[in-house]
């Protein structure tokens, strides 16, 4: 009879199984980028049609790149505001971490397209935000013997750091039901103390 299943034999049920599971593991094995609103999802939330979009973007790349843009402004505007220009350079790199964690806590779809997705491909070799890590190295004690001779010692440390509050930024949105015992500041202080030779009370 079309469309009746045919019964298995015992056992291939579950060899079907892990053969499913293994097939979804194999396609996971590349990086699953996160999408980005489409086109047409943009316009209707704008009550226009999608064509009226391509009069200002001509691709969903180009939309894409616009909205990352803006987003690293606005995350610049909340790390301007939260830096105490005048304070030490330990203290002014607490307070830049714990606003970037905030950001994240407080916009985690966003933070989740600027930082858990690949760069758009019409960066010209540099990918958007990477201003950010200049601003952490600034701040860093100099990595080397003899002070400020090293940049890129004190750009290396500054990566580790970013790597670190990204950890706990991402864990923080996708395990929320983890057992965390401090708040994220503070399990931030505790990772960048040793990378940034600064004491854990920061």
């Amino acid at each position: 009879m079309p469309g009746t299943r045919q019964r298995r034999t015992r056992g291939e049920g579950e060899r079907l199984r892990a053969e499913l599971v293994a097939a979804a593991i194999d396609l996971l094995l590349e990086p699953q980028p996160l999408p980005a609103p489409s086109l047409r999802a943009i316009a209707r939330a704008c009550g226009v049609a999608p064509s009226a979009v391509y009069m200002h973007f001509a691709s969903q790349d180009a939309l894409n790149y616009a909205v990352i843009a803006e987003l690293f402004g606005r995350l610049r505007a909340d790390l301007d505001a939260a830096d105490p220009e005048a304070a030490s350079p330990a203290e002014r790199l607490d307070a830049l971490l714990g606003a970037y964690l905030t950001w994240a806590e407080n916009h985690p779809g966003a933070y989740q397209l600027l930082f858990e997705r690949p760069d758009p491909l019409d960066t010209e070799g540099e990918g958007p935000g990477l201003d950010l890590l200049d601003r952490l190295a600034r701040l860093l004690p100099d990595a080397d013997p003899v002070p400020g001779t090293d940049p890129q010692a004190r750009h290396a440390t500054a990566l580790r750091i970013w790597c670190a509050v990204h950890g706990v930024a991402s864990l923080r949105i996708h395990k929320p039901s983890a057992p965390w015992a401090a708040t994220a500041r503070a399990d931030a202080r505790a990772l960048v103390a040793g990378l940034a030779g600064l004491p854990a009370g920061t």
